[in-house]
């Protein structure tokens, strides 16, 4: 199978590609989550998802990118049980505020990072390639999370909503480098991320 392969988009796969495909993806989650990213080699997850090694890369080009891949399903994950609980309590609460909504969300995610760390050692890992299937992986991702928080913004015009939306991402961002790498607590960055939210978003 040829190299173009790797770029063929997940919506053109068959379904046992795509089970192939999240086979791969899901031992990297159990991998990471049980040693952490740093030393994790294809081979290992090949063994581990009953993938043959050289399926698993007419899949993913490079480590980088099924790391990446890994992340952003982890990622995915997480949002999908944050909304769907925002749904069952029945949404939008009286008297809720885009602040408590937004504030809810992130707050959540750094409590799951709160309970594995290696995944916040991931998105940073992840982050820092420069590997250009990881680069569209990541723009992928941020589209999701892009609709994620419009929605928790629903109401606030564009001017308000796209810069409020920056300065919660790098400050999440910077949050987790700091915390990965010893030069800050979780409480600390907590309580950044809650201020920056609160700060961009208050009154709304």
């Amino acid at each position: 199978m040829s190299q173009d392969f790797f770029r063929a988009p997940v919506t053109t796969m068959t379904a046992s590609q795509l089970e192939r495909r999240r086979k791969l993806t899901e031992a990297v989650i159990e991998i990471v989550s049980e040693t952490g990213p740093e030393n994790l080699q294809m081979r290992e997850v090949a063994e581990r998802s009953g993938v043959a090694l050289g399926t698993a890369y007419r899949y993913f080009a490079s480590k980088e990118h099924l790391l990446a891949a890994a992340w952003a399903n982890w990622h995915r994950q997480l949002t999908e049980r944050v909304m769907a609980e925002t749904a069952a309590r029945g949404g939008k609460k009286a008297g809720d505020t885009v602040c408590e909504r937004v504030l809810g969300f992130v707050q959540r995610e750094m409590r799951a990072f709160q309970r594995n760390p290696n995944f916040a050692r991931l998105a940073v890992l992840v982050e820092a390639s420069s590997d250009p299937y990881v680069s569209e992986t990541l723009a992928e991702l941020g589209e999701e999370n892009q609709r994620v928080m419009r929605a928790l913004m629903e109401g606030v015009p564009e001017e308000i909503a796209a810069p409020a939306q920056t300065a919660i991402g790098s400050t999440l961002g910077m949050g987790l480098i700091s915390w990965t790498t010893g030069r800050a607590t979780l409480t600390e960055t907590q309580r950044n991320l809650t201020e920056v939210t609160r700060l961009v978003l208050r009154d709304l």
